[in-house]
Formats: structure tokens, sequence, C-alpha cells
């Protein structure tokens, strides 16, 4: 249980990811793309992405995907670095979410709200269904999605 209260203590500090989608253009590899996200009250992570954007229209194609976030010191020495990548499906978030989805996007990415109601932005949140954490040079291992969701923040 230590491991997923740090791990989600991670996600809830952090708010920019790296989004891996399939690719359509190139079937059967992987798309990254760097994206803001936040935390519904299930601590799902939720994005905000314009339907013109490659990554939006890979996941109409595959929901499935990745998201992974990394402490700020993971660029002075990447393999001391805490990190996670949580995999998923990535779906709308429904119309009764909606308002508590957005105003939890628009606390940690303010500067959205200059877009966030324009026609072709869609928030989106991920069902998170396996985490892998790093916590340092050989210090990891995988995390139990209800573990995740019971652990302190």
């Amino acid at each position: 249980m230590k491991n997923a209260t740090l791990a989600k203590r991670l996600i809830a500090e952090q708010k920019m990811a790296v989004l891996s989608t399939n690719s359509k253009r190139h079937a059967g590899f992987p798309f990254g793309s760097v994206v803001g996200y936040a935390l519904d009250f299930e601590a799902r992570p939720l994005l905000l992405i314009s339907g013109l954007a490659i990554h939006y229209r890979n996941l109409e194609a595959d929901p499935r995907a990745s998201l992974t976030m990394f402490e700020d010191e993971a660029q002075a020495d990447p393999t001391n670095a805490a990190r996670v990548t949580l995999v998923g499906e990535v779906t709308s978030v429904p119309d009764a979410d909606r308002e508590a989805a957005k105003a939890a996007y628009l606390a940690r990415h303010p500067d959205s709200g200059q877009w966030i109601d324009f026609g072709d932005f869609s928030l989106v949140r991920m069902e998170v269904k396996d985490l892998f954490f790093i916590a340092g040079f050989g210090s990891m291992g995988w995390i139990l999605p209800g573990d995740y969701k019971e652990a302190l923040s």
C-alpha cells in the first residue's frame, strides 16, 4: 500500500503527462503526446482534448491508452526519479459528471477557461485498469487499481 500512496501523491502533484495512444496512421505503433490533466472525485485522470488533435482521433478509434507522469527531478537523474504509468480506457465524461469535471480541470489549468467550452474540445477521463510505479532505481512494481483508489493522497 506504501507504493500506492506514493504513486497517488505523485499523480496528484503533477499536472502534465505523456499520453500514449494507438496510432491510426501507423497501426501497431504508439503515439505519444504531452497533455495537461487533472483528477476527478475518484482520482481518475481528466483530459481536455481538441477534436483536431491526433491523439483525440486515435482515441476515437481505440480508447486504450497509457498516461505517464514523472517527478520534476527526472530531468536531472531519471533513474532515481519517481514515475508512474496508468493504463486504461479514455472515454467522454458523462453529462452528469461534466460540471464537476470541468471545475476540477479548471482548478488545475485555469488558462483552459479560454477554450474549455469551445465546440471542438472534449473533457475525457481515463478509467484506470492498472498502474506501474517506479519509486526510483530498483524500486518498482504494479499497483492494483483498488489500492490506488484507497490510497491516501
